[in-house]
């Protein structure tokens, strides 16, 4: 039986239009809340869903809220869905890691994410890639048949569409090659025999240009 999932990234945040990689409890803006509603009605399009999943972060539970009351659904939080885990640099602007350590954002991108970044939750690719692949399969599992919401962020999609597309993970993240909009959906076929296939990827056709941002991390 064949199971549907649309991957959501959450709604624009204030950290997404000045280079910052952002705090765990990053709200959505303004924007961010618009897109949200707008994603929730397109979704409400679709043939029903039955199960709606989403990281426990701030951001993310919000967009899914937005989704969950269109659709009547209760969001159900996952934690394996959560962003990669920027450690130190969380909070800082772009501008602001690169004056600390000169040209240390610049290698770990180039080494494809693979350096576990600095402090005690600091993660790599490897880590990320690991627990949301791990998500991704249980939620199958558990809705053999069915068409079920998982709504996440940026750089923890890319990495799960790696596995999906076969690409290695840390290629995938230092070309950069999945960029995701704010809102986007993106929808992944799986059925029980393991076969994964993308049908749709980073579709915004639901955001007028007035609302819609580029997708930084």
């Amino acid at each position: 039986m064949r199971t549907v999932v649309y991957l959501v990234r959450h709604g624009e945040t204030a950290g997404n239009r000045v280079l910052r990689y952002q705090p765990y409890d990053t709200p959505l803006s303004e924007a961010g809340r618009a897109q949200a509603q707008r994603v929730a009605e397109r979704l409400k399009a679709e043939p029903a869903c039955t199960a709606l999943y989403a990281s426990d972060l701030t951001r993310t539970l919000e967009t899914a809220a937005a989704i969950g009351a269109a659709l009547g659904l209760d969001p159900i939080p996952e934690p394996r869905l959560r962003e990669l885990d920027t450690g130190d640099w969380k909070g800082s602007l772009y501008d602001e890691i690169e004056a600390g350590s000169p040209g240390h954002r610049a290698r770990w991108i180039a080494g494809g994410g693979l350096e576990r970044l600095p402090g005690t939750a600091g993660e790599s690719t490897a880590d990320v890639y690991a627990r949301v692949t791990v998500a991704f399969d249980a939620i199958v599992a558990r809705h053999p048949g069915e068409r079920v919401i998982a709504v996440s962020h940026g750089w923890a999609i890319a990495l799960l569409l790696a596995a999906i597309y076969g690409w290695d993970y840390a290629a995938a993240f230092r070309e950069q090659r999945v960029r995701l909009g704010n809102t986007s959906v993106t929808i992944v076929e799986a059925d029980a025999g393991g076969a994964r296939r993308c049908t749709l990827l980073n579709c915004t056709r639901h955001l007028p240009a007035t609302i819609t941002s580029d997708g930084n991390p």
